[in-house]
């Protein structure tokens, strides 16, 4: 069940953050109703959120909080200057604890989405800044490297869809004839993909990734990157920041922005290049991570969902234009800097 909020609540909360709100509203995500709640005060605008756990990850709510609020202070010390500022309360803290629930505030931005080819090199710009952000004594555990981990998620997510979808086909027409269609394609996709990622020069890249740990966003979206009515472009939703795998990261941010739109990817990849410059192996992870078909995995997940029915409906329109866009990060990929 969707949570609201009451005003007297509200107010409680957000006086722990030095605010008194003269006027709040709710606001839905895109995933989530009342994701947001926007709180106007004498000092300005701000967006008071609740924070809400990743299932993927094993420590409980309040630790992830509070690994967050590490992170965005680590940000805040490195002057990275492409997310909101966040206010402490009180105390100090970025976060407090009401009802079981963490909250946290930030400013409010306000502007517009991304719309043009500098839109997306300021983006590029940006994310490569995070991914190049020094983290001291922020590391990673032993084991695995960030990429390699996300390797084994993903491959778990592949053979769920693989097995998910036969069994939905059969009793659901829709997803048959979409199936049919394209399901022997994500297969092949998914397994190029796979074999471009066993290259020797890739496993001895992600075998020293262990020793440069990297911040990532985890959640590069259209929602999520506002250019501001100041002209900057700021990152909103932090709450998944974490170490993690820069490729990862920025597979998932061209295919989640940029709409397969050969000049806004090249647009991104360049704004990237100029702030944290590629090797060719790099380069080809980049592009083997974004043939995934991952949007084909999440949707089989929920089949009744209505967003994830529109995923599959418009599937036939952008699977050609995902297939421009993969031979346009092949060649990128075999580009030799000068």
């Amino acid at each position: 069940m969707t949570k609201s909020y009451t005003k007297a609540q509200i107010r409680n909360i957000t006086r722990r953050f030095g605010l008194i709100p003269l006027k709040s509203s709710l606001v839905s995500s895109l995933y989530r109703k009342n994701a947001v709640i926007q709180v106007r005060a004498k000092k300005g605008t701000y967006a008071l959120k609740p924070f809400s756990r990743t299932k993927m990850v094993r420590s409980n709510t309040i630790q992830q909080m509070e690994q967050a609020a590490s992170m965005i202070r680590l940000l805040k010390k490195r002057k990275y200057r492409y997310m909101p500022a966040w206010l402490p309360t009180h105390s100090g803290k970025l976060w407090t604890l009401y009802q079981g629930t963490p909250f946290y505030v930030s400013q409010w931005i306000k502007g517009r989405g991304l719309g043009t080819a500098e839109d997306f090199e300021k983006l590029g710009r940006a994310l490569a800044t995070l991914h190049a952000t020094p983290i001291g004594s922020h590391r990673i555990g032993r084991g695995r490297s960030p990429t390699s981990q996300q390797l084994r998620i993903w491959k778990n997510q592949d053979r769920l869809f693989q097995s998910r979808i036969k069994q939905i086909s059969r009793h659901d027409t829709k997803y048959r004839n979409w199936y049919n269609a394209f399901g022997k394609d994500c297969k092949r996709l998914s397994r190029r993909a796979w074999r471009d990622l066993q290259d020797a020069s890739i496993t001895r890249l992600l075998h020293k990734e262990k020793r440069s740990p990297s911040l990532i966003h985890s959640d590069i979206t259209i929602p999520n990157v506002i250019i501001s009515n100041t002209g900057q472009l700021k990152i909103i939703d932090w709450d998944r920041v974490k170490v993690g795998s820069v490729y990862a990261d920025l597979a998932k941010a061209l295919m989640n922005t940029t709409q397969f739109n050969p000049e806004f990817v090249q647009s991104l990849l360049k704004g990237y290049q100029k702030r944290k410059p590629l090797g060719r192996t790099e380069r080809k992870i980049v592009t083997a991570l974004y043939k995934l078909p991952r949007e084909a995995w999440h949707a089989s997940r929920h089949p009744i969902r209505s967003r994830d029915r529109e995923i599959l409906d418009n599937w036939d329109q952008s699977w050609p234009l995902r297939l421009q866009i993969i031979h346009i990060l092949q060649e990128w990929s075999m580009y030799k800097r000068k």
